[in-house]
């Protein structure tokens, strides 16, 4: 379980040789996250009241746990990105996706 105020990175997903990432931040708890936040099997969490892992990324932008894979920095470089090359993506362009594709 990660602790609140860890700094951790939250991945995207990875594909060969390439980890996407969010981005690296801060876990600063679990909150029930707004109406239009689309987790797993494009459920809306907001709707649903349901709490979920709340990361602020270091460049201001919120990602939730159900939208990533998150972890202390050194446990995700060790488990996940190892030797593969990291691609940051925009939280906002994927959600924007996820929502054009549920349509």
């Amino acid at each position: 379980m990660t602790k609140i105020g860890t700094r951790v990175i939250a991945v995207s997903h990875f594909e060969d040789d390439i980890v996407y990432i969010f981005g690296y931040g801060l876990y600063v708890g679990d909150e029930i996250p707004p109406i239009g936040t689309l987790g797993a099997l494009g459920l809306d969490l907001g709707m649903l009241g349901h709490t979920n892992p709340k990361i602020i990324l270091d460049n201001g932008k919120i990602v939730w746990g159900c939208q990533c894979w998150f972890g202390n920095i050194k446990r995700i470089e060790k488990e996940i990105i190892r030797n593969r090359k990291i691609k940051i993506v925009d939280i906002d362009e994927i959600c924007k996706n996820a929502r054009k594709n549920r349509n």
